[in-house]
């Protein structure tokens, strides 16, 4: 029985050791700032994020900047895995991750001032002019002029217009045309 109990005591410093290594390893990959990238989320690499891969990766997000001295804001405003999950199936595409971030960017931003903010990052519809849901060069090249122009009619600059991102750089996969995805994941870059 004595053996018993002291394998069991040597197992759960075991098991809580490999706990804490795998949180350091998490929190090196974790970026300082911003959105935590899909990649990060999908631990074991099946193309999905589980509840328990989501709240592991928060958690050591949050672990990460307390340790730092910078306590995430708005942390008590984050949504849950639920509300992510838009279609109920236990799992976050890429997708829906970057919609939830998106969206959670949104409101964390209005949260900043007193008056409502509207997103100033364009939809992907607002692109997609031939409604195909794919981006070709031509339809982003003259969205991103007619956008411009809009904006000197009402005499506003559209700000970093002489910064703004190749095609090809937003095309990740590289195939001639941008998915929503891929749009979505430029502008949380931006961001």
């Amino acid at each position: 029985m004595k053996t018993l109990r002291k394998t069991v005591k040597i197992g759960c410093v075991v098991l809580g050791s490999l706990g804490v290594i795998a949180s350091a390893l998490l929190a090196q990959d974790l970026p300082d700032r911003g959105p935590v990238p899909f990649a990060t989320y999908d631990v074991n690499g099946d193309g999905y994020v589980s509840q328990q891969e989501f709240y592991d990766i928060r958690d050591a997000r949050m672990q990460q900047k307390a340790t730092a001295g910078m306590p995430m804001k708005n942390a008590g405003n984050a949504p849950d895995f639920s509300a992510l999950d838009k279609d109920k199936d236990g799992k976050l595409t890429e997708l829906e991750l970057l919609r939830g971030q998106n969206e959670q960017m949104q409101k964390n931003k209005g949260n900043k001032s007193m008056q409502p903010q509207q997103s100033r990052m364009p939809a992907f519809e607002s692109f997609d002019t031939n409604k195909d849901g794919r981006l070709s060069k031509q339809e982003l090249e003259e969205s991103r002029d007619k956008r411009m122009e809009q904006k000197a009619a009402d005499g506003k600059m559209l700000k970093n217009s002489a910064n703004r991102m190749p095609f090809e750089d937003i095309d990740a996969n590289g195939d001639g045309q941008i998915s929503k995805e891929e749009f979505l994941n430029h502008q949380m870059r931006r961001k």
